[in-house]
């Protein structure tokens, strides 16, 4: 498997400061410093220094030859970077005393990717590689469209968010990398449960994975779902801490690591990275995330429904067929009235139609992803009686579910 970067390069101008400017104020900085940064260069070097080979694609302008050096020193693959006339892209960082950031970003150079320059750099890989995609740069749309056809697996992190980017085939995709605000962008819910169950109802053969911030992530895929909480670091600039988890990620991934592992190392490397000042320069190399991880300890950020709706929803993942109220209340150790009350509490719907959302979105799944008939998913998601199914899937998806099979795989195609 061969790992395509298409992304942004960026120079970064971070300026340090008691507190996020807001609208009206003036503020002084304590310090202004200049670095190499983009999410695409960012992640690229996430990967590299994670320890597989990348190539990345992208321009840069006539005051970009640092950006490629350090990419270069990273071990990332440049020969297919392009170098055109004018700035490249550019980022303002506002970083306060507590780490948080404030990004500001002229796209410059990276607003020059055309559709000739993307076919030349995709006629050099084929079907099972894999393209990493995010939105700062031109013509995602395109390269989705064009890597879709020769079989790559595209990995989008769909961050600036914008209309944009809501307007991408994210049926194409294999995997997408998104934050809590990002989520809500593209599901109007702003709970991760309930982000994840719009996202998977919309979309049933994408692998979702959910960042959390300082709770962690948590990845969501048709067959199962794993969650990963954060660990306690002191943070100094949260800048590269996303991209850094996805190069991580995608590092992993693409060795064929379980995915709890990947999880696991890349939320490591985060966690290295807020520690540090800057964005590129943060990144840890492998070597020293996997010795930060005999260190590190599990930041304890999760509130109790937290890990209370974490177990219902793993309840209803491992027994769906029969799923029962009786059954859940032993498992939490309350009665089946409490039970019922939690339930509502956490998803905002009785018990039974949260299950049967979840049931329509298995079965979603199931219809798209495979040939079963009607019957057999039905059995599947442990329903009986068909009309009853039917009714409810028109509900949820608004098609028969032959429809929808029909529907979702003409998009596909």
């Amino acid at each position: 498997m061969k790992i395509l970067n298409f992304g942004s390069c960026n120079i970064d101008y971070v300026y340090s400061l008691h507190g996020i400017v807001r609208a009206g104020e003036t503020a002084e900085t304590t310090r202004r410093e200049v670095f190499a940064g983009g999410k695409g260069l960012n992640q690229s070097i996430a990967a590299a220094r994670a320890g597989v080979a990348i190539c990345h694609a992208g321009c840069v302008g006539e005051d970009g030859r640092f950006l490629l050096e350090i990419l270069e020193q990273s071990g990332v693959n440049t020969r297919f970077m392009r170098k055109v006339d004018g700035p490249s892209g550019h980022a303002v960082i506002q970083v306060d005393d507590e780490g948080e950031n404030a990004i500001f970003i002229h796209a410059g150079a990276n607003a020059r990717i055309d559709r000739a320059y993307i076919d030349e750099v995709l006629s050099h890989f084929s079907s099972g590689d894999l393209i990493v995609l995010q939105n700062e740069i031109v013509n995602n749309d395109y390269i989705i469209d064009r890597a879709y056809e020769k079989g790559l697996l595209i990995v989008l992190n769909p961050s600036p968010i914008n209309d944009a980017v809501k307007k991408l085939n994210y049926d194409k995709l294999f995997c997408i990398v998104i934050n809590e605000i990002e989520g809500e962008a593209l599901t109007g819910e702003s709970d991760p449960g309930r982000i994840l169950t719009t996202l998977r109802r919309m979309h049933p053969a994408l692998q979702i994975l959910l960042t959390l911030g300082d709770k962690g992530c948590i990845f969501d895929a048709p067959d199962k779902r794993c969650v990963q909480p954060a660990f306690e670091v002191r943070a100094l600039d949260t800048t590269a801490a996303g991209d850094t988890f996805t190069g991580y990620f995608i590092s992993a991934l693409s060795r064929g690591a379980p995915t709890k592992k990947c999880l696991k190392e890349a939320c490591a490397a985060a966690a290295l990275a807020v520690s540090r000042m800057g964005a590129a320069p943060s990144i840890p190399t492998y070597k020293e995330m996997r010795e930060a991880l005999k260190t590190l300890k599990i930041k304890k950020s999760e509130s109790a429904d937290e890990q209370t709706l974490t177990k219902i929803d793993g309840y209803f993942d491992a027994a769906l067929r029969d799923a029962s109220l009786t059954e859940l209340s032993k498992l939490l150790g309350y009665s089946t009235y409490y039970t019922g009350r939690i339930v509502k509490s956490l998803t905002g719907k009785a018990f039974s139609e949260y299950l049967c959302e979840k049931r329509c979105g298995r079965a979603a799944q199931l219809l798209v992803a495979t040939d079963m008939p009607i019957s057999a998913i039905i059995h599947e998601i442990g329903y009986n009686n068909e009309s009853f199914f039917r009714t409810k899937f028109k509900a949820a998806y608004g098609q028969m579910p032959l429809q929808y099979r029909r529907t979702m795989r003409q998009k596909n195609d």
